[in-house]
């Protein structure tokens, strides 16, 4: 059988359950792709203690064999990523960079830069070793800006320190490897958001060595972090499948 043209790999973030990507699930089958949506180590468990042990790669080699899976189906895919999600998307791009195996990619509040006064970057980055050794966990509550529907969050609601560690690094893993990405990608970002610094998107667009008529950057003004499940979701799902189909047109010419 035939393979088709374009299929999307859709990850989700840290401490996340696949409800943080799932509203876009529908909408891009409707354009007849197919879909991999991978639960990465350590989530999707009854406790968030699954996390323990976990390192960062562990979460890059569960994309990458999800995306391989997917390229049994597909000739090329469309990675999405929403927060660590949109890290790992990064990392796929940079590794394979040269490649087919990735059309494009969309990084939805890429967590390049956390607003952790503990993450790399800001000033009490240092406190990091301490803060693993005598905190066991991190307390991560549920934020949206329609503070209704937080009711309705299905993450974890901590996370083990060593995991938390595992992100921080992580973050510094993928922005290093920005130059190496050149494929199309749309950025989305929102200036509201109190997990990842804005000036994420930024660092993300002006990183990658993507032409600058392959790349753009889409701000929304309300969202917090969880961007497809908070005030603006049906626009922020809009502007990622408008790119998908986009995406589905340029196929077809080439």
């Amino acid at each position: 059988m035939a393979k088709q043209p374009l299929g999307a790999l859709i990850v989700h973030g840290f401490t996340a359950s696949l409800d943080c990507v799932s509203p876009m699930q529908a909408p891009i089958e409707a354009l007849g792709l197919p879909i991999r949506m991978p639960v990465l180590r350590g989530h999707g468990a009854e406790s968030p203690d699954a996390l323990l042990g976990v390192v960062w790669q562990d979460w890059v080699d569960d994309a990458e064999a999800a995306l391989q899976d997917l390229l049994t189906e597909v000739q090329r895919a469309v990675a999405i990523g929403h927060s660590m999600g949109a890290l790992v998307t990064l990392m796929l791009a940079a590794n394979h960079a040269g490649g087919d195996a990735l059309d494009s990619i969309v990084v939805v509040a890429p967590a390049v830069q956390l607003s952790s006064p503990v993450a790399p970057g800001h000033p009490f980055s240092f406190l990091r070793p301490i803060l693993t050794l005598v905190k066991r966990r991190h307390n991560m509550p549920p934020v949206r800006a329609d503070r209704s529907l937080e009711k309705y969050d299905t993450n974890y609601p901590w996370a083990p320190m060593s995991a938390v560690e595992e992100l921080l690094v992580f973050s510094g893993k993928a922005r290093g490897r920005l130059p190496e990405i050149n494929i199309p990608a749309l950025v989305i970002q929102s200036h509201n958001d109190s997990t990842v610094a804005p000036e994420s998107a930024e660092i993300v667009y002006a990183g990658i060595a993507t032409r600058a008529q392959d790349k753009r950057i889409v701000w929304f003004e309300e969202s917090e972090h969880e961007m497809f499940r908070d005030c603006e979701r049906e626009a922020v799902v809009g502007v990622v499948v408008d790119y998908v189909r986009e995406r589905v047109a340029a196929s077809e010419v080439a």
